[in-house]
């Protein structure tokens, strides 16, 4: 609006001059106002040009400003070089903010992505210290990590060949019948204390306990000895380390005797009972013979099984006892004392 108003200026002093000074007007004064208003005229045209143009970049950059996918700005070929830089300046900005908006998107992917990974693996960490938890009270260390490394279900019902050992405290009835409930409760507590452990040292899985009896199955895997001899292993360092127990806590431990029978066949290993109560379990024909040898075993005795003794004979020394009759079983068994000597450690 100024400058329109200033384009009357070169009039008003020509006005000024002939009216008021009594300049007369020639030829030459004539041709300068005019080229004065064309100048002007032309001037007046660029701004305004340049205003539309400058104005229409702005409502651009605003609409842009609230726009989630932008548009560059185009120029025309006779647009003032002060308008392209501007407008390739806003375009270089678009193209680093599109670029920024991508960056922006693929590490919240990647971010999605990695919180979708910890989840699973806490999921799977949660249901692993589950399971862990559940077979450590059956199994040693070893044989839980082996269960978990191979993506075994541990409690699945399976027909195998396994080695079963049964362990029992002779005469505790008697000797438990003079002692405090609170006393048989600490000499079980301590006797298993110092059993268990053993049977997990050598890959055995316990079974249950019943009273003062401990059941355990072993069953061969890929490493280390087979079944039949890890199970008189665990059987005679049982044998020592209830000595030993007897000699440091003396008292009644002093009494304790253990009897033990092994034996080797075909089970079935999985949930026993009922809808509200199962154990998970071995049973069988193998089981029975390796029970009634623990029963006829004396003191200090580890009696097993034909094929316990022809898997483990060469390593382990044993005198044959001969045919057996079991109760409750018709047919007799061939059965072998265990020479005992130290465990491998």
């Amino acid at each position: 609006m100024l400058y329109g108003l200033a384009c009357f200026f070169p009039y008003l002093i020509g006005i000024y001059l002939i009216f008021e000074l009594k300049v007369d007007l020639t030829y030459t004064f004539i041709n300068i106002l005019s080229l004065t208003l064309v100048l002007i005229l032309l001037g007046a045209l660029l701004v305004e040009t340049f205003s539309r143009r400058l104005r229409y970049l702005a409502r651009r950059v605003a609409r842009t400003a609230q726009d989630e996918r932008p548009e560059k700005l185009s120029t025309k070929p006779n647009d003032l070089e002060e308008l392209r830089m501007l407008a390739d300046g806003f375009n270089s900005m678009i193209g680093e903010q599109e670029l920024h908006k991508k960056q922006t998107k693929d590490i919240t992917a990647r971010m999605l992505s990695y919180m979708n990974d910890l989840d699973a693996y806490e999921k799977r960490f949660r249901k692993e210290s589950l399971i862990r938890a559940n077979l450590s009270r059956y199994v040693g260390k070893n044989v839980v990590d082996e269960l978990i490394r191979s993506g075994s279900n541990a409690f699945d019902n399976v027909e195998c060949t396994a080695t079963v050992l049964f362990a029992d405290i002779r005469g505790f009835t008697s000797l438990s019948e003079h002692m405090d409930p609170e006393d048989v409760i600490s000499m079980l507590n301590s006797y298993f204390g110092t059993m268990v452990p053993i049977i997990f040292k050598y890959d055995g899985v316990l079974d249950k306990f019943v009273g003062d009896e401990l059941m355990a199955v072993f069953r061969d895997h890929p490493y280390g000895e087979r079944a039949p001899v890890r199970a008189i292993q665990a059987g005679i360092k049982m044998a020592e380390a209830l000595e030993a127990l007897k000699v440091s806590r003396g008292g009644n431990y002093s009494k304790l005797e253990v009897g033990i029978g092994i034996n080797t066949g075909r089970v079935v290993i999985g949930n026993v009972g009922s809808e509200n109560r199962k154990d998970y379990t071995a049973i069988g024909d193998t089981v029975n013979v390796a029970s009634r040898f623990e029963q006829i075993a004396s003191a200090g005795e580890i009696i097993v099984g034909e094929e316990t003794h022809n898997i483990c004979k060469e390593n382990i020394p044993m005198q044959k006892i001969g045919e057996i009759i079991l109760k409750n079983r018709a047919a007799p068994v061939q059965g072998f004392r265990v020479i005992k000597k130290r465990a491998e450690a």
